[in-house]
C-alpha cells in the first residue's frame, strides 16, 4: 500500500507499508531531494531536536538524500505521541463515572500508559477501544488524563479526567485537591507498626534503581510521610495486612519506606520480599475536592487479600 503525504508545509514524499506482522518500520520515498535526513524530519512530521535525538544518530541525521530515494523509519517515531488502540491486557472495570471522571479499578501488573507507540499493556489503550475521544485530554503528552500514575505492578482506583478545564486545575493543585490516598499491602513477617512515619528519600535515582531511603533530614532529598496500621497477621504465608496512608507521593514510595522499616512487601523481589504471582500493593481509596464537592473512589480488596 502507498500512501501520499501531501499536507501545507510538508515535503512531499509517499509512504510506504511493507505489512510486516507486527509492523515496527515504515518506509518513505521522497519526491524532492533534501540536504539532510533531519531537514526532512523536522518538517515532515514538525519533530523538534530533542525527539529526533531521542530515536536516531548524528550521521543518519546528517545523510543527505536524492529524490526517489527511501528513507526506513521506526514506526514508534511516526506515531510519536499516539495511542496504540490494539489493548492486550485484561478488562478494566470502571468504579465510577461522571462529566468529569472515569475511575478506572486497575489489575495489577499493567502500565497505566504507555511510553512507545507499540506498547499496547497499559490502560491507555484500553480507554481508546473503550471511548477514543476521551483520550483528546492533554493530548501532547502520554499520560493524558491521568491524575495520578500507579507502578506496574499496582492495582487499585485510578482516576481519569475527562477535559482539559478539570485536568488542568486538580493537577496544578493535586497537593491540595487531594484529600486522602489509602493503599493496603502485605508485608513479610508480623508487623505491629502504627502511627506516623516520615523519611528522607534520595533524589539521585535514576529510573531502573532503587529507591534510596534514610532517616529524616539524613539524605538530600524528599521528605517521605505516611501513616500505618497493621489489620491482621496471616501465621500461615507469614505476612502482615497492613493500611497505608500516603502523606505524601514519591516514587517508589510505599514499597522502599516499609522495606526501610524492615517490611517489604511480599512479592516485591526488587527490595527484599519473596518472590509471589504479584507484588501486593493496592490502592483502595482515593478522596479528592473539585468545584468544592468531596468525591471518595474506592475499589474493593477482595481479590488483593488472598496469596
Amino acid at each position: 500500500m502507498v500512501l501520499a503525504t501531501k499536507k501545507p508545509g510538508f515535503m512531499p514524499g509517499f509512504l510506504i507499508s511493507r505489512g510486516m506482522d507486527p509492523i515496527t518500520k515504515v518506509e518513505y520515498c521522497l519526491l524532492e531531494s533534501t540536504s539532510s535526513v533531519e531537514e526532512f524530519l523536522k518538517s515532515t512530521f514538525n519533530a523538534t531536536s530533542s525527539k529526533l535525538k531521542k530515536y536516531f544518530d548524528k550521521s543518519f541525521l546528517s545523510r543527505s538524500m536524492k529524490a526517489h530515494s527511501t528513507l526506513s523509519l521506526p514506526l514508534n517515531f511516526v506515531n510519536d505521541g499516539l495511542i496504540n488502540p490494539d489493548y492486550i491486557g485484561p478488562f478494566i472495570p470502571s468504579l465510577y463515572e461522571d462529566e468529569n471522571f472515569l475511575v478506572l479499578d486497575k489489575p495489577a501488573n499493567l502500565f497505566v500508559h504507555p511510553l512507545v507507540y507499540e506498547e499496547k499493556n497499559n490502560c491507555l489503550s484500553f480507554l481508546r477501544q473503550k471511548q477514543s475521544s476521551l483520550l483528546l485530554v492533554n493530548r501532547t503528552h502520554y499520560d493524558r488524563g491521568l491524575l495520578y500514575r500507579l507502578d506496574f505492578e499496582t492495582s487499585g482506583v485510578l482516576v481519569y479526567v475527562k477535559n482539559d478545564l478539570a485536568y488542568t486545575l486538580l493537577r496544578e493543585n493535586f497537593k491540595t485537591v487531594a484529600k486522602r490516598k489509602i493503599y493496603l499491602c502485605r508485608v513479610e513477617g508480623e508487623c505491629h507498626l502504627t502511627g506516623s512515619f516520615s523519611h528522607s528519600f534520595s533524589s539521585s535515582e535514576a529510573r531502573g534503581k532503587r529507591v534510596v531511603v534514610g532517616e529524616l533530614n539524613e539524605l538530600a532529598g524528599d521528605k517521605g510521610e505516611l501513616s500505618l496500621r497493621a489489620i491482621s497477621f496471616d501465621g500461615v504465608t507469614n505476612t502482615t495486612l497492613m493500611e497505608v496512608v500516603l502523606k505524601s507521593g514519591l516514587r517508589h514510595q510505599i514499597r522502599a519506606q516499609l522495606a526501610f522499616l524492615g517490611f517489604p512487601l511480599r512479592g516485591d523481589k526488587f527490595y527484599g520480599g519473596q518472590q509471589a504471582e504479584r507484588l501486593y500493593l493496592h490502592a483502595q481509596t482515593y478522596e479528592i475536592e473539585y468545584v468544592g464537592k468531596r468525591f471518595q473512589f474506592h475499589s474493593s480488596p477482595n481479590s488483593f487479600n488472598g496469596l
